[in-house]
């Protein structure tokens, strides 16, 4: 995993009092019911814009406890019951006296720490009382229940026959707007995933009571938004837990039901697969395509997702081979399989590419259809009304040989051909015959085969049909047809077509089939439903039973109903209806009365849009952020106004609460800025875009330079020209509309020079070449203009192009360079937007914004101007803070954040941002957003501990910001109640691969927050259920897999504090994932492995070589290579962890960095571990602890000095500097060592008495002085080298020993100099006594006790506040 910014939506607005109508229209509506079946429960509305919304019916919960929280109300609405697929562990206890909904329960001591007062926490106590759970509950803790069927089989009734989704085409005449799309909804309950935990145990008597009405989730906003991005399909997967979302653009992505996530992405536009052999490849690069439907089927434990589109009207092919060919006829299908994999906190989802090809047909009268043998028939429906099936085989992700066949027309001269890929406009690519037509060099392997099509019947109309809509109940593919006068209904079953009837009807907008029997038909304003029934040829009913063979049918209606006019529709149920009216309202309509409803509830209202109560009021209409102190927006009245971070989290957005506003106003609402830099005078400018057309420039001090209008359509996008010397369009700027206009500005002087005419398929790139500029557009043609004789030269296609553009002198222009400012913390989502709710978000890049303010904050201040920065960036950590935290949980928590950390409520909402794709989420209570999901939970969390632990670095904020701190990791649900959502485990640890070091400290704290609260119980299950993704267990290409790091950091970190709950196999997969990582040069995970090291060697020891992950580590903290460097920063990694290592196994340490000096494997080892034991040294002598060398400091003096061998020059030369480093420290840090420089002499002391002197001169021990009895203190060397004093503490003795050299040493080599006297004492023995004060431990001893010289012969000891003088 890579590191990626962590961007957090702050939506400056107060989004549950909207006062102006916030989103575009509607699109297509798709529904899901309860697992009842009997009421709507959700819905996703899909947008024009391409933005979706996603609506929930609350489950409001009425506590009757007396117990309250000691500042605001209870949360009234929880979350629906529903488990969701992303959720994270389910949550259980670990005790019996505290709350365990999540593992962020409130312990005893952080109680104290949180400032929550004990009453507050245990009346009432919320547990599970095991002796009274029923025995099921208890099975689910002890284990995983029976795996349910992976079904993403939206579609299945009650009778247990599947029905395929079918999209219903609908529009009103009194609009008089083209049809919109409708989705039908599915009515199957959601999957729950495998629960490791009991549900929590409410707190005190409350009930339950769903409400009718929806409350808007979230606004789901994917990363391009726009003219030609509107919302065409949704498919509910999952049991209605996810949805893929189709995009006309083609962008597919699967976003979850709960809160809006982003699970997997794809633009099958740029589908790039083989097709089948002997398939006449006839399409041309220059067709753009339109997606407009969506289709899914369940195959196994997978989906297959159909997306099937139409080219679009504007582009005319010139390749047809025949000039007359309807286009509507021209199909473009794209199959995927969805793929998924539950895991403990996670799911995983993977969306693959499998198969496309062209077809005969109508985009919305294709699809699969499942016949008895569970394989798949591929049926399609031509305008003309002639239906087609073929044999669809889907292979394995393997290579696919076929047999060759020659080319041969189609039976019944169908067409059908496989796709080419669409290609990169400047993609290297072989030259064709035809410069239209274009067969990819090198295209992935298609899975798909299709047989050849047979054409089984005809659908029979009078009139023109306008669309069709298919559902398939069981082995029956059913088919509806209309036009604005004719209904027809057809079936398709075992392989024969059925027409069923024609029937003359009037106004027909819409139908689709409910059930085998019944059609439901919308009209202009009213809903009509029939029964099909069997008739004789005079056109009498004829009874079931009497029916023997092949019977004419006919519709019957039974009823009929008003609806209002509507954009969209969606049949929720059998008996229910949604529509999206001409007001913005969701209405559902029920035809099934049952006894306890009373007729008024048959329409009902379930969410209303925010209307524009102030139609005349000036609102925010674009926002651009300089800085953090500097931010643009551009409001309706079409001004400018100048803002800043701090403002905008104060406040609400206003015109009247701006520090700067433009001097002229456009004509109209100001929809999109970008800045522009004078790269002659490095002056920026905005360049801004009204409503109207026009385009603006200002200075940044909001001066209006300059204003045209020049366009039909508002402004999209900026470029920039680069500064060449000598370019003509030198600081110009490139300006392209929403229609593909472009014009060029010049900024020297602000000069309009001229317009280049646009293209009816959007402007994908631009180049600029001396004097030409290139333009390259999405129906893969590009322009050739002369910029100085403002020509049009030619059009010519991509390949053309990229000869051109291969001969060199061009320069690409980034069409998105205007949203690009010199603030890397703050981002807009869109320069050119149209809902408010989008137009009043920035997204906070976290990693940016923390690393930024702790540079300035740990900076030295030296003047006024440092200290202002140092103050402001306080109140920068403080704004953001108050726009994360959720006051009303608790009281005290709220008087520490508003009195002693400054922070001050705001309106702002906090999103969630993942892959590009945000969610803007609509909380009636602040509190809520702790109920959504653990993702949603987690990242929230995290923001808010990243930022207190950058505030507590102001030692007068420590104290308040750690009980904040505390509560926030462990205190939420105890205050949110039993709706809360703990954070996830899995989101946690891939925030950890992907943070900087800031913020993976935060991670770390909030897991291991998460890991305390986890019973015995569920890290086996957490283990269990994620060993087999570890990387020693994966093939050769997934080790380095995402899903395999995660996997091992779960584990590993589990492991490293539980080990003893874990079975011996999973510790030996996870030690062997460890070695693996570590050892791989290549690995990006090397990290991993180096904390796992450091955080449970005392485990992994035991299962893999000890000595060889010590010499990993030791390589690593000591590589200097410039090829070894990267963002990773494994290099102090490994030093962290070698530091630990050293605290808590100090013998296995110490004796591998002792073997590794004497018999090192080559002269680089040698060193760099010379260099770690430098490291260590100096640690401990900064901060660290010098205990930890101290009982093997004699082992290591006598390496040290043994790898200065004279007899091994080049070894010598190699460890020289790095062994005086280590000496030098070593002497000033212990003073049980000194070293005489003149005679290269060092006396080393140690804990058994003994004195050791070494001659570094030689790298020999000279000899051994024993007169000590107990350890030795301290010892010196005097000034002159011929005497050595050393100190026993716990003898409460001085000896002095005679240490010069004499002409006796040349005789008795390595035997100590002669005292004096006969024997080996000392040449003196002192002893004192100083009391009490010469008790103290070895760490005292390092601070207190030292000898000073003052003269040859003179010397002082200093222990403590006492002096002694001694004459040696």
């Amino acid at each position: 995993m890579n590191l990626h910014d962590f961007r957090v939506p702050l939506t400056f607005l107060d989004l549950t009092k909207l006062r102006d109508a916030p989103f575009p229209p509607s699109t297509i509506l798709a529904s899901w019911s309860r697992d009842d079946n009997e009421t709507v429960a959700g819905a996703i509305v899909g947008l024009a814009d391409g933005s979706a919304l996603l609506l929930r019916s609350s489950e409001v919960q009425e506590k009757r406890s007396s117990h309250t929280k000691s500042s605001s109300p209870r949360l009234s609405s929880t979350a629906p019951s529903r488990t969701s697929a992303t959720a994270s562990r389910s949550n259980s206890p670990s005790g019996s006296h505290s709350s365990h909904i999540s593992p962020f329960s409130v312990t005893q001591r952080s109680r104290v720490v949180s400032g929550i007062t004990s009453e507050q926490v245990e009346a009432p106590k919320n547990y599970i009382d095991f002796d009274d759970e029923p025995e099921k509950l208890k099975d689910m803790l002890k284990g995983r229940g029976p795996r349910e069927k992976s079904s993403l089989d939206s579609h299945r009734e009650k009778d247990g026959k599947t029905t395929a989704s079918a999209e219903l085409k609908l529009s009103t005449r009194k609009r008089k707007e083209p049809p919109k799309s409708m989705l039908s909804a599915t009515t199957s309950p959601a999957l729950s995933p495998l629960s490791i935990s009991a549900p929590p145990s409410p707190k005190g008597p409350s009930q339950t009571r769903v409400s009718r009405e929806f409350e808007l989730v979230c606004h789901m906003v994917p990363p391009r938004i726009g003219q030609r991005h509107r919302v065409t399909g949704i498919e509910l997967l999952h049991k209605n837990d996810l949805s893929a979302v189709l995009q006309e653009s083609g962008s597919l992505a699967i976003l979850s039901n709960r809160d809006g996530k982003n699970f997997a992405n794809v633009q099958i536009a740029d589908t790039n697969l083989s097709s089948s052999d002997g398939v006449k490849h006839n399409h041309s690069i220059h067709d753009v395509w339109l997606w407009t439907h969506l289709r899914s089927y369940v195959t196994g434990e997978n989906v297959l997702l159909l997306a099937s589109g139409t080219v679009a009207p504007e582009s005319v092919s010139t390749n047809l081979s025949d000039p007359d060919e309807n286009l509507k006829d021209r199909c473009r299908v794209v199959l995927l399989e969805l793929c998924t994999n539950h895991l403990i906190g996670t799911l995983e989802v993977k969306l693959e590419l499998i198969g496309q090809w062209f077809c005969d047909g109508l985009p919305q009268a294709v699809g699969l259809h499942c016949i008895k043998d569970s394989s798949f028939v591929f049926y399609s429906l031509s305008s003309d009304g002639r239906f087609a099936i073929q044999n669809l085989h889907i292979f394995p992700n393997l290579p696919i040989v076929t047999p060759t066949k020659g080319p041969q027309e189609s039976q019944l001269n169908l067409n059908f051909v496989a796709l080419g890929p669409l290609p990169n406009p400047f993609k290297s690519k072989p030259k064709s015959p035809d410069d239209d037509i274009y067969v990819d060099p090198t295209p992935k392997s298609n899975r798909v085969q299709l047989d050849d099509a047979f054409v089984i019947g005809k659908v029979c109309s009078e009139g023109s049909q306008l669309a069709y809509n298919f559902s398939s109940f069981g082995d029956d593919l059913k088919g509806v047809g209309w036009s604005e006068n004719e209904l027809v209904a057809f079936n398709y079953i075992d392989g024969n077509f059925v027409p069923l009837f024609s029937y003359p009807l009037s106004d027909v907008s819409g139908a689709r089939w409910l059930d085998p029997n019944t059609i439901a038909v919308m009209l202009e304003e009213r809903c009509e439903l029939y029964k099909t029934v069997a008739v004789d040829a005079s056109g009498e009913e004829i009874p079931s039973s009497a029916t023997t063979g092949p019977v004419l049918s006919q519709p019957r209606l039974f009823k009929a109903f008003s609806i209002a006019s509507f954009d969209v529709v969606e049949f929720a149920t059998a008996f229910e209806l949604l529509t999206v009216d001409c007001n913005h309202q969701v209405v559902r309509y029920s035809w099934y009365e049952k006894p306890q409803r009373s007729p008024e509830n048959l329409v009902h209202t379930l969410w209303r849009r925010p209307r524009d109560t102030l139609p005349n009021s000036v609102k925010l209409t674009v926002i651009l952020p300089l800085d953090l102190n500097s931010i643009i927006l551009g409001f309706s009245d079409g001004y400018l106004r100048q803002s800043s971070f701090l403002k905008l989290c104060d406040e609400k957005i206003s015109s009247r609460d701006c520090s700067a506003c433009s001097d002229l106003a456009l004509d109209g609402k100001i929809v999109s800025l970008h800045l522009a830099t004078n790269e002659r005078t490095n002056v920026q400018y905005l360049v801004g875009g009204g409503d109207d057309g026009s385009i603006a420039i200002w200075t940044t001090e909001l001066k209006l330079c300059a204003r045209w209008i020049i366009f039909g359509t508002p402004l999209h996008q900026m470029a920039q020209f680069p500064k060449i010397k000598g370019a003509p369009l030198r600081d110009a700027i490139l300006c392209v509309s929403e229609d593909g206009t472009i014009a060029v500005v010049a900024l020297d002087g602000f000069q309009f020079l001229y317009v280049v005419p646009g293209s009816p398929f959007p402007l994908q790139r631009v180049f600029l070449g001396e004097e030409n500029l290139l333009l390259a557009y999405a129906d893969q043609r590009s322009r050739l203009w002369d910029v100085k004789t403002r020509e049009f030269w030619r059009s010519m296609s991509m390949d053309k192009a990229e000869e051109l553009f291969a001969q060199g002198g061009w320069t690409e222009l980034d069409l998105d360079n205007g949203r690009i400012s010199l603030n890397r913390v703050l981002k807009n989502v869109s320069s050119c937007n149209r809902s408010p709710d989008v137009d009043c978000t920035l997204t906070l890049n976290l990693n940016s914004f923390i690393s930024d303010s702790l540079s300035v904050i740990k900076s030295l201040s030296t003047n006024k101007t440092q200290t202002r920065s140092i103050l402001l960036a306080r109140e920068h950590l403080q704004s953001a803070l108050s726009l994360l935290l959720t006051p009303g949980l608790n009281r005290d928590i709220d008087t520490v954040c508003s009195e002693q950390l400054g922070i001050k409520r705001t309106n702002a909402a906090v999103g969630f941002s993942k892959d590009g794709f945000i969610s803007l989420y609509h909380y009636p209570q602040s509190e809520h957003c702790w109920c959504l999901s653990g993702d949603v939970s987690a990242a929230r969390a995290l923001a808010i501990i990243a930022i207190i632990r950058a505030l507590s670095v102001f030692e007068e904020l420590s104290e308040s910001a750690n009980t904040v701190m505390a509560f926030y990791a462990t205190g939420l649900a105890e205050s949110v109640g039993p709706a809360y959502k703990p954070p996830n485990l899995a989101f946690l640890a891939r925030r950890w691969f992907e943070s900087s070091s800031e913020l993976r400290h935060s991670v770390r704290l909030l897991f291991d927050a998460a890991v305390i609260k986890l019973t015995d119980e569920e890290t086996n299950t957490i283990v269990g259920e994620w060993q087999h993704q570890l990387p020693c267990l994966q093939p050769t290409a997934d080790k380095e897999s995402a899903l395999a790091a995660l996997s091992l950091f779960l584990c590993g970190y589990l492991a490293a504090d539980r080990y003893s709950l874990l079975s011996s196999s999973a510790l030996i997969d996870i030690a062997k994932s460890i070695t693996m990582y570590l050892h791989d040069e290549h690995s990006v995970h090397r990290v991993l492995a180096i904390d796992l090291c450091s955080r449970g060697f005392h485990v992994w020891q035991h299962y893999i070589d000890a000595l060889e992950i010590l010499r990993s580590l030791f390589s690593l903290a000591t590589n200097s290579k410039k090829e070894s460097i990267n963002a990773q920063n494994v290099g102090a990694q490994a030093r962290i962890a070698i530091l630990h290592i050293a605290s808590s196994n100090t013998p296995l340490f110490m004796t591998t960095l002792g073997l590794d000096i004497l018999n090192p494997t080559s002269t680089e080892h040698r060193k760099s571990v010379m260099q770690i034991v430098a490291f260590l040294i100096k640690k401990a002598r900064l901060r660290w602890r010098p205990l930890v060398l101290y009982p093997n400091l004699p082992k290591l003096m006598e390496a040290v000095v043994k790898s200065l061998d004279p007899n091994s020059t080049a070894d010598r030369d190699a460890v020289l500097d790095t062994a005086t480093e280590i000496l030098g420290y070593v002497v000033k840090t212990f003073p049980t060592v000194d070293f005489h420089m003149p005679s290269q002499r060092l006396a080393v002391g140690t804990s058994e008495g003994a004195m050791v002197m070494y001659d570094l001169k030689t790298a020999i021990r000279l000899y051994v002085l024993e007169g000590h009895k107990k350890s030795i203190s301290a010892c010196s060397f005097s000034p002159d080298g011929r005497r050595l004093v050393s100190l026993s503490l716990e003898e409460s003795v001085v000896l002095v020993w005679k240490v010069g050299t004499s002409i006796v040493s040349f005789f008795n080599p390595g035997a100590p100099p002669r005292q004096g006297h006969s024997g080996t004492e000392p040449f003196k023995t002192l002893s004192f006594n100083v009391g009490d004060a010469g008790n103290m431990s070895v760490a005292e001893t390092l601070q207190f006790v030292h000898f000073e010289w003052t003269a040859d012969r003179s010397v002082k000891l200093k222990i403590r506040d006492n002096i002694l003088t001694f004459s040696t």
